[in-house]
């Protein structure tokens, strides 16, 4: 059991998404510090503060949703961790062990990981918070602990629900679109947190019926039952027994449907194949008849709707991009800010989210059939990607604000400028999108961070500003439609002469390996 335990604790490391001079090891701890640091930032910075009443009640909420949000993000990546996939039944099934023993082994496994996470996004909050509140410290550890464990036992429970009640292919369409929305979800929630804890005292005031749906106030009510710092209140306190039966309630739910009918579940899991998403091929199929007259460009735009429709850990990028759009959008529309950024916001995490995904690979091993094929030429390669980007990203984000909208010129602008926003971030793209190796320890911080101020700041109200110039005069408008045209042909032209692919990330020049 020590061993099977110890092998799938550490299939929880995956080495695919780097380059061979990565180290898996290294980017596990580069997460958990980025996990422990918004606790350690956050409590350093409220000790001087003295908080009191309804901003202790918001400052502790933030502290159980940080721990409820990590948790859920951790366990929807871990979505499919206690089944058995290909290789565990090609390797471990000829051996004499019972299915009860892997899942217990995985069961295990995935405790310690989990475990490991829960202590570190909890450990400088629970070290500092005498400092925060006085009183024992075991009740503010009690309440984040059980908020984290509701957290990823309600995702498991959920889980066991849909492979009991779907099968076959029905299941692994459902399971995906539910993973996908809820890591949005969660995304989104940690951006909101801040407006959703300030908004506590009001609901409480109102007695509003929001309260008893959403987990996070639950647990800021055990966290007032337990230690109170309203005296005067009583409907936050009544939330408390809400979290514990919310706790045994989804134990339940998840024995029920695991321990139940674990057989029988591994098998569905295990002998059902991936869904073909045949509609989205036809229409792949549809504009290639019509756009794609290259077949270097059709090969390349295929290929980057099948990944993302086959591979887990790029969706779940994209939902966590499509999560803070969806934040953005309830901030900016809560603050009453003007309604003509939005769009632009939304297009610039749209690219820059996609862009960002091209360049984790997929199947590394499998980009032999591009570099063996690779023509003389990149613009073919590039031009098949971004059309992928323009298609089946700018254009169905501005036709949905245009339903809503209904200004023929507003998308138009929208989407000429979105279209030169990626041309902009893909300058440098020299790629086929999932086929080159990433080092983690590249990023510039500092270049990125500055590219999303720009983005969120510049970018966007200067488009909107010179949206509303542009809509009052017909020579202005005709002249920057004409203007972005000739850049867009001005930089096909120069990609024409570019002549290599890069399969390869240099990495960082400063890491050097000795190749023992």
């Amino acid at each position: 059991m020590t061993i099977l335990i110890r092998h799938f604790f550490g299939r929880f490391f995956d080495k695919e998404s780097i380059s061979p001079q990565g180290e898996p090891e290294a980017g596990v701890i580069q997460t958990l510090g980025l996990l422990a640091a918004p606790g350690a930032f956050i409590a350093i910075l409220a000790m001087p503060l003295g908080f009191r009443n309804w901003d202790l009640v918001a400052f502790r909420f933030q502290s159980l949703s940080y721990s409820m949000i990590v948790m859920g993000v951790v366990m929807v990546f871990e979505w499919d961790a206690l089944f058995p996939d290909c290789r565990d039944y090609q390797i471990l099934t000829p051996l004499p062990l019972r299915l009860w023993t892997l899942f217990l082994a995985k069961l295990a496994a995935l405790g310690i990981f989990l475990a490991i996470f829960l202590v570190d996004v909890n450990f400088f909050g629970v070290l500092f918070w005498p400092s925060i509140e006085d009183g024992p410290i075991w009740v503010h550890l009690t309440v984040v602990v059980a908020a984290g464990l509701f957290s990823a036992l309600a995702i498991a429970a959920l889980q066991g629900v849909l492979v009991t009640l779907f099968s076959g292919a029905m299941y692994r369409r459902i399971s995906i679109c539910v993973q996908t929305g809820l890591m949005a979800a969660l995304v989104m929630l940690f951006f909101l947190t801040p407006l959703i804890g300030f908004a506590i005292e009001q609901l409480c005031r109102t007695n509003s019926p929001y309260l008893n749906w959403f987990p996070g106030f639950w647990f800021a009510g055990l966290h007032e039952q337990l230690q109170p710092a309203l005296r005067a209140d009583s409907t936050l306190r009544g939330l408390g027994p809400l979290a514990t039966r919310g706790i045994w309630c989804v134990l339940a739910i998840f024995l029920s449907t695991f321990l139940a009918g674990y057989r029988r579940h591994a098998r569905r899991v295990l002998e059902t194949a991936e869904p073909s998403w045949k509609g989205g091929f036809k229409l792949s199929g549809i504009v290639a008849r019509w756009l794609l007259r290259d077949p270097v460009e059709s090969g390349v735009f295929h290929f980057i709707g099948q990944t993302l429709a086959r591979s887990v850990k790029h969706r779940l990028f994209l939902a966590t991009y499509g999560g803070f759009g969806v934040a953005l959008a309830v901030m900016t529309l809560a603050a009453g800010d003007s309604t003509l950024e939005l769009p632009f916001m939304l297009s610039f995490v749209l690219i820059s989210g996609l862009r960002a995904a091209f360049n984790f690979p997929s199947e590394l091993a499998a980009n032999w059939a591009f570099q063996v094929t690779e023509t003389s030429s990149v613009s073919a390669y590039v031009r098949g990607t971004r059309k992928w980007v323009a298609l089946f990203a700018i254009l169905p984000l501005f036709l949905l604000i245009a339903a809503v909208d209904r200004s023929l010129f507003h998308f138009a602008f929208g989407v000429t400028a979105s279209v030169l926003l990626m041309e902009l971030l893909f300058l440098d793209f020299r790629k086929v999108p999932f086929t080159c190796s990433h080092f983690p320890g590249k990023v510039n911080l500092v270049f990125l961070s500055a590219i999303y101020v720009f983005g969120f700041t510049l970018y966007s109200s200067y488009l909107a500003s010179l949206e509303i110039w542009l809509a009052r005069t017909f020579l202005g408008s005709t002249l920057f439609f004409l203007c972005a045209a000739a850049v867009l042909v001005a930089l096909n032209r120069w990609r024409g002469e570019q002549e290599q692919l890069d399969y390869e990330d240099s990495g960082n020049l400063a890491v050097v390996t000795l190749d023992i």
